[in-house]
């Protein structure tokens, strides 16, 4: 790995160590809590983001087949903490083993984008997907905070101060 995709690499733990320890103290109810039927919970979100760098880092960078269905991402149930984050160490090391092996000339090359039209570069895919995470981050945070105060949903389970 090259200084330049080292440099994503670690950009893209350390956001994921930051938005991983600020959701590490919510509770189950927390963890599952959104604020109406038409919003995501903590726990879909987490979800749909390991899906996300499956498909855009393992996929369409590495080349490896995520198998992904985007909508069960988004299916409004409450999937279980251990398999959330399950998925997401999945995505993560499937993500360190792709770009380990990577220079940045190597993102130079386009994808295959499935959705036709243009092809991005493998460059622009990476870019894409910690942008992605960044934006979706910010939701959980948002999400973590107003459950806290506006649902009156604790760490513990108990009503917010």
């Amino acid at each position: 790995m090259d200084i330049a995709v080292q440099g994503v690499a670690e950009h893209l733990d350390e956001v994921w160590s930051s938005l991983l320890d600020a959701v590490k103290a919510v509770d189950d109810e927390l963890f599952q809590w959104c604020p109406g039927p038409e919003f995501n919970s903590i726990a879909i979100l987490l979800r749909h983001l390991a899906g996300s760098e499956r498909w855009w880092i393992g996929e369409a960078i590495g080349g490896v087949p995520a198998h992904r269905n985007r909508d069960a991402e988004f299916v409004h149930d409450t999937p279980a903490r251990g398999d959330v984050l399950r998925l997401v160490e999945e995505a993560r090391d499937r993500t360190r083993r792709v770009l380990a092996g990577l220079a940045v000339a190597d993102l130079t090359a386009p994808i295959n984008n499935p959705r036709g039209g243009e092809r991005p570069t493998k460059l622009w895919a990476l870019l894409h997907y910690l942008e992605h995470l960044g934006y979706h981050r910010g939701q959980i945070l948002l999400l973590r905070n107003l459950g806290r105060t506006a649902a009156g949903v604790g760490q513990s389970g108990s009503a917010a101060r």
